[in-house]
């Protein structure tokens, strides 16, 4: 390794692994990824992993009409290549999100891929993790030499050309509708570091699934994967991994990636560069307060979307946000700090949605990865960054995002970077139609005091749920994602075309066309009959019976209702659903506890035992197993019904006002109304903080061997 590699870049500490990299490249937005990544697959012989946030089954991956390999959609163009080559193997593993996504993501996507019975095609939901927490890698490893790290997804909304052109019919996702520009990187290595992520992803293929990979012998040369029109910008590099993993087999947190991020800003002498779509991290911004303060501070830019994604996004994304920036700007003693938004002229009030993950530092240093500068990222997401030291492409890859974002020559950026430094070149080539200009941040008093702790919640910096400290734990934490009886799923997949062909009834009609907004209004209608919350209760119960998610029925509360009407018909029927699982566990508790696992039911009449309210609080705020689970046992271990009931309206409360107000913003806005309503943004910022507050009292009693 180089002297330069050996000073940062230390295993166990600041990353995973240190390995050289026979080449090292990076592609600037989707249309470049999702292009040479095609490429790439259709050379793989015998391997192709792919992990993400979201994959989406209809991503095209070519979006232009003349290629050779268009059309090339994600899952289609997977399950040609395994027909077409009998030793190729395929596995996809992609995060099993939260509820709040519902609206976001291709609908069950396990059968949207529809590979259930292929011995060479595999997809896996990955919902295995802390409670709070997400699956936030975005990693492709082909034929265990080559991988791409960064933070581009296979998945809608993401495709987009440097040139981000105000008119581009392609930036439109498979539902047709168009979105906003979009910019981000993604890294491409070969040689031993995708060997080592290879190892990486295997390890979350066996933590999702319990099964092992198949052995993969040594690979022949990687340069034979390389995607052709992919310039290779360093060979013989030196690579380091650095992960966020909390709690994973080991039984400890990996941190890695926020350790690399206080190491490097330490030892940066001329400039820092960042490009992120968050920018929360108090740990972070610390550091770089300190080093503004310095009598020889770097400089550093910092480029950010103007506007991030959507309404709960800005209050609460954006309020930390704000308070960071107000934080620099005060440590910014030498007038070294610049904080930036891309503009581009021609897009009009629309604005380029900064997506990317880098740090660029002294043109020595680059990293790019999914990590944001968010406490989420640096403690509880799962997360993964590749950084190399070598001075020949780390400064390449300032300039060329630079003159992206600037219109300028990526040449002419790299001279004046190296000669004159950060600032200098700012001044030079800033100022045309396409540059970057001056985020604008304020924070306001008032904001802060009544967003700020929604927004706590938004960006956890800890898991929910501590666990993997010993085998119990680690049963229950399993439990938690894989007790789920195929009933749930086609009870959920029945409640959605229910729900669908209600939809087209009353559009036929109406004889309006099927869009979200009249599809909320029409539904809602219907809720509103005076019987509709009377019905929604023994709903509740009978999704309980099959193990539906509680915070699914408690959002389609909040999608449905009038804000409070939905908070007092959710926590009414969670209160019924408890109930009658209670009578069941009471009535037949020796034959359910033969169908729960020991650990789990252990851990529950442990914390239970005490039976007063507080203690049957603190087990709803700890989701050792679903819903239903938690109330059998508590009814086969004795527990007084009234004394649960009392604990899971304490317990429960806070979450309940929290989702269902959430959730009827969420649909204002998509409905076109007005968002902001004073008193459901106070309730909400009020039930956030006594949920930190109950989290707070529930580590206290714990710590405290209550």
């Amino acid at each position: 390794m180089s002297t330069e590699a050996d000073s940062i870049f230390v295993e166990k500490e600041n990353c995973w692994r240190v390995s050289r990299a026979d080449r090292f490249g990076w592609l600037v937005d989707a249309d470049a990824y999702f292009s040479a990544l095609r490429d790439s697959l259709g050379k793989a012989k015998r391997e192709i992993l792919i992990v993400g946030w979201d994959i989406d089954s209809r991503t095209e991956l070519i979006r232009d009409p003349d290629h050779p390999d268009y059309p090339s959609p994600l899952a289609a163009t997977l399950e040609a290549l395994v027909d077409d080559k009998p030793e190729l193997r395929v596995y996809v593993l992609s995060w099993d999100f939260s509820v709040i996504y519902v609206l976001e993501r291709e609908l069950l996507p396990a059968r949207s891929f529809g590979w259930q019975k292929s011995d060479r095609l595999h997809f896996e939901l990955d919902g295995n993790h802390p409670a709070g927490a997400s699956q936030h890698q975005k990693i492709v490893v082909i034929d265990g030499v080559l991988a791409y790290c960064g933070g581009i997804d296979l998945t809608k909304a993401r495709w987009d050309t440097r040139q981000h052109a105000a008119d581009d019919r392609r930036r439109e996702d498979p539902d047709g509708c168009s979105y906003r520009p979009f910019h981000d990187v993604q890294a491409i290595v070969s040689g031993e570091p995708a060997a080592d992520l290879r190892e990486l992803l295997s390890a979350r293929w066996k933590n999702a699934t319990g099964a092992s990979l198949p052995d993969l012998d040594p690979a022949r040369d990687s340069e034979a994967l390389w995607p052709e029109a992919v310039t290779v910008h360093g060979k013989n590099v030196d690579t380091a991994i650095a992960r966020t993993w909390v709690q994973p087999d080991t039984g400890r947190d990996i941190c890695e990636v926020r350790q690399l991020y206080l190491d490097t800003i330490a030892t940066a002498k001329r400039y820092i560069y960042i490009e992120n779509q968050y920018f929360t991290s108090p740990e972070i911004v610390d550091a770089l307060a300190a080093r503004l303060q310095d009598d020889d501070a770097p400089e550093i830019a910092i480029v950010m979307p103007g506007e991030t994604s959507g309404w709960l996004e800005q209050a609460t994304m954006d309020v930390l946000r704000n308070q960071a920036f107000d934080q620099l700007k005060q440590a910014d003693r030498h007038g070294k700090l610049r904080i930036l938004s891309p503009v581009l002229d021609e897009l009009g009030d629309s604005s380029i949605n900064v997506h990317a993950k880098i740090m660029v530092v002294d043109g020595r240093i680059a990293r790019i990865g999914s990590a944001n500068l968010s406490q989420r990222s640096m403690g509880l997401d799962t997360e993964c960054d590749i950084a190399v030291a070598d001075e020949g492409s780390a400064g390449l890859l300032a300039a060329d995002l630079l003159a992206e974002h600037m219109g300028a020559d990526a040449g002419e950026v790299a001279e004046c970077l190296s000669r004159e430094g950060l600032l200098a070149a700012l001044e030079r080539f800033n100022g045309g139609s396409r540059r970057l200009e001056a985020l604008q941040t304020q924070t306001d008093e008032l904001e802060q005091a009544v967003l700020r702790p929604m927004a706590q919640i938004a960006d956890l910096e800890k898991p929910l749920l501590r666990s993997g400290e010993n085998a119990d734990n680690r049963a229950a934490e399993s439990t938690e994602t894989t007790m789920h009886t195929p009933a749930s799923g086609w009870i959920f997949a029945g409640l959605v075309a229910a729900i669908l062909g209600l939809w087209i009834y009353l559009g036929v009609q109406a004889g309006d066309e099927f869009e979200p907004g009249a599809l909320l209004r029409r539904l809602r209608g219907a809720a509103a009959h005076p019987l509709g919350p009377w019905l929604a209760v023994p709903a509740f119960v009978a999704g309980s019976l099959v193990v539906m998610p509680v915070t699914a029925m408690i959002a389609l509360c909040g999608l449905l209702f009038e804000p409070w009407v939905a908070v007092l018909t959710a926590t009414t029927g969670v209160l019924a659903s408890t109930a009658v699982n209670h009578w069941i566990g009471a009535r037949f508790g020796s034959t359910m506890s033969a169908r729960i696992p020991g650990g789990v039911t252990r851990r529950i009449n442990r914390i239970a035992a005490a039976s007063d309210m507080w203690s049957l609080a603190a087990l709803r705020l700890i989701p050792i197993a679903p819903f239903t689970v938690v109330n059998l046992v508590a009814g086969a271990s004795g527990v007084r019904l009234r004394d649960f009931l009392a604990g899971s309206v304490v317990g429960m409360g806070p979450g309940i006002v929290l989702i269902c107000l959430s959730v009827d913003r969420a649909r204002a806005a998509l409905s076109g109304e007005p968002v902001f309503d004073p008193w459901i943004i106070v309730a909400i910022a009020a039930a956030g903080v006594a949920l930190i507050l109950l989290r707070a009292w529930r580590n206290k009693s714990q710590d405290s061997g209550n």
